[in-house]
């Protein structure tokens, strides 16, 4: 009996390490309040905002396939999901964050159309590109 005890409580302190040190399947620092994050699958890539010491919020929804950072913006296309019928590879949405504002209330899911229009109007320099994409979510 003592040594199930033991292998118990062995297992449960694998069990909570695993979930305490646990790491998502991408977490890159994008900047200093920006994060591209997937959990468990690649599908489930999403920017976040780091809005205080303890909070993040959403800023860009699964899937994100592509992005670009100069410092001063972020680019990034993503595909809607659904739990249902999963990527919709078909529709992609494109996303200008303005770094500075730091606010989580400026990426709404431009057409290609807008997204050149809103890139012209802001300045954002050409040579800004989708650097990291994600092959297996385009």
């Amino acid at each position: 009996m003592n040594n199930l005890k033991k292998i118990l409580g062995i297992a449960f302190l694998l069990i909570l390490q695993s979930c305490y040190f646990g790491a998502g399947l991408v977490e890159k620092e994008i900047t200093d309040d920006y994060w591209l994050f997937a959990n468990n699958t690649l599908d489930e890539m999403s920017i976040w905002f780091n809005a205080e010491k303890y909070s993040n919020r959403l800023i860009v929804p699964e899937t994100v396939f592509a992005l670009g950072e100069n410092g001063d913006f972020i680019i990034a296309k993503s595909h809607p999901k659904n739990l249902e019928s999963g990527i919709d590879k078909s529709v992609t949405y494109y996303h200008i964050i303005e770094v500075d504002k730091k606010s989580p209330e400026q990426s709404p899911n431009l057409t290609l159309e807008q997204f050149e229009n809103k890139r012209k109007e802001l300045n954002i320099p050409n040579d800004l590109d989708f650097d990291i994409v994600y092959e297996e979510l385009q």
